[in-house]
């Protein structure tokens, strides 16, 4: 099984994908997360990320997951799955949904000519507004529970709910605490406002300011897709993210980039649904209106598309 970087579907799928795929994040998160015998039984240092897109043929949507492999104690091989519930509203069929990812990740270790049951460990993060107050274990989806127990049975998974307040001790997680804080603030009406309100905190700037370049970029790219636009240009909420003049040109003129790819795409798929030929200059000019709409400034826009200012103020 290889590693497959899942389609962008909404922006906090895409988020979470990008967080967890970095091992360094992963390890953290399972050494927090998992249960206490499971973790004391891991070798994390042989924990590889592995492709679980597999699983759709089971007719389940899976591009908010990640998958690892871990090996145990013992000779025994390991999954450590963690799933991103985006829903405003707990589901209450979630061990149901897991049986399903668990039976496609055993069937696939087993097409890798293994010839024993894996253990496969669940973990949730629910970023729903309403809290989860379902029970995490599969036998209690029974009428009767420990009969249902004795003929089918799957381990409670591991639910982190994110707390409402700004202080709460999971935030000031130094590996994993900002991650948590970009999506406790893009599950707001207001994303901008909510991690502006971490920003205040005296120990949240900190460590923050210390990130390497690429997990500002990150952090600062999910916040960009959330906010709203009209409210918000993306220079705002890149000056909420960094006082660094330096990054806040090099992030605008990444995320710059990947709008002129997108948009050139995007533009001549567009004029092939219409029945007409799109090239790359219509591409580009499609882009340069995208740009406009989100407040993109207008000489920035000729240096990314190299449209000419005179065709970009004609959109």
């Amino acid at each position: 099984m290889t590693q497959h970087v899942p389609a962008v579907t909404t922006p906090h799928n895409n988020f979470f994908f990008q967080v967890l795929s970095r091992k360094e994040k992963a390890t953290a998160f399972f050494q927090r997360y998992l249960p206490e015998n499971i973790a004391s039984m891991a070798d994390m240092a042989h924990m590889t990320l592995v492709e679980s897109q597999h699983m759709s043929t089971l007719g389940v949507s899976l591009y908010n997951d990640i998958l690892y492999r871990c090996p145990l104690t013992n000779e025994q091989a390991g999954y450590f799955f963690a799933v991103c519930e985006h829903q405003s509203t707990p589901d209450k069929q979630m061990p149901l949904r897991l049986l399903k990812y668990n039976t496609a990740v055993i069937e696939a270790h087993f097409k890798q000519r293994h010839k024993t049951f894996p253990i496969v460990v669940n973990t949730v993060l629910y970023t729903g507004k309403q809290p989860c107050k379902y029970s995490t274990a599969f036998d209690d989806c029974y009428a009767h529970p420990a009969l249902g127990a004795q003929y089918l049975h799957l381990a409670p998974f591991t639910l982190i709910q994110l707390p409402k307040n700004h202080n709460d001790i999971i935030y000031q997680d130094q590996t994993l605490g900002l991650y948590f804080a970009a999506f406790r603030s893009c599950r707001d009406n207001d994303p901008y406002a909510g991690f502006a309100k971490f920003m205040e905190h005296d120990w949240f700037p900190e460590y923050f300011n210390n990130l390497p370049f690429e997990e500002k970029e990150i952090i600062a790219r999910y916040i960009g897709w959330c906010v709203n636009k009209e409210q918000y240009d993306l220079e705002k909420v890149l000056t909420l993210i960094t006082a660094n003049q330096q990054e806040i040109q090099k992030i605008m003129t990444s995320v710059a980039q990947q709008y002129v790819e997108q948009g050139v795409a995007q533009g001549i798929q567009l004029g092939r649904e219409e029945g007409r030929l799109a090239g790359k200059q219509e591409g580009l000019l499609y882009t340069a209106k995208n740009m406009l709409a989100n407040d993109i400034d207008i000489t920035f826009i000729r240096h990314m598309t190299g449209l000419s200012i005179q065709d970009i103020k004609a959109l």
